[in-house]
């Protein structure tokens, strides 16, 4: 390796750079419709200047969510009813200079002019089904947990060293909590 790229590296791993980035659960909503628990919920995606360079550059970021409903008290062993992850990728084209967000369940895909407009949208879920009232017992008390991430595998692989030891990269909503009762 040349002299001038060790430093070169360890400046881009270790540089701060004041990051005001962070993701929220701004709202979240349970209803039952029908037979199934519902939910409406909108998160904030705010980038760090890394990432959003990195988007503004063409780098696809992934974005997880995890959704758990579980009972309150529970044994270790005991399953939770309902447990699933979302996947939702954004993407900066150059060549249109739109931003592309894509449902990674369904293939669905939708095209914006603004990378805010794009970060909107990925926060808004609509209409989302969770666990079926019949896998939950009556009496008992329930809680949905929710957690959004910015998936660092699904960067490219010569850019995940940089985000596992760097700054700006580990965006995550942290585990929040919302009662459901049956």
């Amino acid at each position: 390796m040349k002299k001038g790229v060790i430093p070169l590296l360890l400046l881009l791993l270790w540089s701060a750079g004041g990051e005001a980035a962070s993701f929220a659960v701004k709202e979240v909503q349970i209803s039952l419709i029908g037979d199934k628990y519902q939910l409406n919920a909108r998160i904030d995606y705010q980038l760090s200047k890394k990432a959003h360079v990195a988007l503004s550059n063409g780098v696809p970021l992934t974005f997880k969510v995890l959704l758990v409903v579980e009972k309150v008290r529970r044994s270790f062993w005991e399953p939770s009813p309902f447990a699933r992850t979302l996947s939702f990728q954004i993407r900066y084209h150059a060549l249109t200079e739109l931003y592309r967000v894509v449902d990674r369940q369904t293939g669905e895909e939708q095209n914006f002019v603004t990378q805010d407009a794009a970060l909107y949208a990925l926060g808004e879920m609509s209409n989302l089904s969770l666990a079926d009232k019949g896998r939950l017992a009556p009496g008992e008390a329930y809680q949905l947990r929710l957690r959004a991430d910015l998936d660092i595998e699904s960067l490219p692989l010569p850019l995940q060293p940089l985000a596992y030891l760097g700054r700006g990269w580990k965006l995550t909503t942290g585990w929040s909590q919302w009662p459901l009762q049956p």
